[in-house]
């Protein structure tokens, strides 16, 4: 497996942590031998599953070594915990929905003390079957480095490492969503059923319009939430690719791509007014 580029291993927050969390551990001398046989392309394949990483490793043998790590998978309760809270928020929820991470999503884990990369070295076990006793030997802090570059690749495998893959999330969020709009919409009917039956009649409606086009409503709070649908692009997978794009362009792959750019400005405009 071949490294991208001259950055190294991590380029996102969420690559960099984890081997910052690797580097805590003490394993200085393991991870430099390991890092350097992952910059020799010496991992050939990695595999990773909820709480299962499985890899082969060239070493000074003809066969490969086998590695295999383990990670504690979230528990349904965390994970509960942590979809609730990323659901409440319309930033993490537009970057999740439109397939990207937030940069600060970490925050959504801290706060409710549920880890999100390994704190501790006994939060990970691994085995290899070459016959070197030290763990990591350098085969596993090889492989220990691929999971920085394929995190920063799709930084969704660390939630797969976790026990959640990405359209499982996803789904998850768009369901939460979902109810809280339906939740709003229920209150809402109630107040304006409530609103109707006390005023008993328009006179105050009349009062307010009039009082709004003359510019003496004080007092007002106008605000607009600008929240994810709950059907992703509805108008364009209603309408279809445009007869007079035919062949010429993806036309409604382009227009997806623009309108979650819009809707995260939107929003990210709106969280900060």
């Amino acid at each position: 497996m071949a490294l991208r580029g001259k950055k190294g291993f991590g380029s996102n927050w969420w690559a960099k942590q984890w081997l910052e969390a690797l580097e805590s551990f003490g394993w200085d001398n393991r991870l430099a031998r390991g890092k350097a046989y992952a910059r020799n392309g010496n991992v050939l394949d990695v595999e990773i599953l909820p709480g299962k990483v499985k890899a082969r490793v060239q070493g000074s043998r003809k066969t490969p070594y086998k590695v295999e790590i383990f990670m504690k998978t979230l528990s349904q309760n965390e994970w509960e915990q942590v979809l609730d809270a990323l659901a409440s928020k319309a930033i993490f929820s537009a970057k999740l929905l439109a397939g990207e991470m937030p940069d600060n999503i970490e925050e959504a884990f801290s706060a409710l003390e549920v880890p999100l990369f390994p704190k501790y070295a006994m939060d990970l076990s691994a085995e290899c079957t070459c016959p070197d006793w030290a763990n990591p030997c350098k085969h596993i802090a090889a492989v220990y480095y691929i999971l920085a570059q394929e995190f920063d690749r799709d930084p969704f495998l660390l939630f797969r490492l976790r026990g959640m893959d990405k359209e499982q999330i996803m789904e998850a969020i768009r369901n939460r969503r979902a109810k809280s709009a339906e939740t709003i919409a229920e209150k809402k009917s109630e107040v304006s059923v409530r609103e109707d039956e006390k005023e008993n009649g328009s006179q105050s409606n009349v009062g307010s319009l009039a009082n709004y086009w003359t510019g003496k409503m004080k007092s007002v709070d106008i605000k607009i939430i600008v929240e994810p649908p709950l059907v992703e692009q509805s108008i364009l997978k209603r309408l279809g690719e445009p007869p007079f794009f035919a062949g010429k362009m993806d036309m409604v792959r382009q227009l997806e791509q623009d309108y979650k750019k819009v809707l995260l400005k939107a929003i990210t405009v709106g969280c900060k007014s």
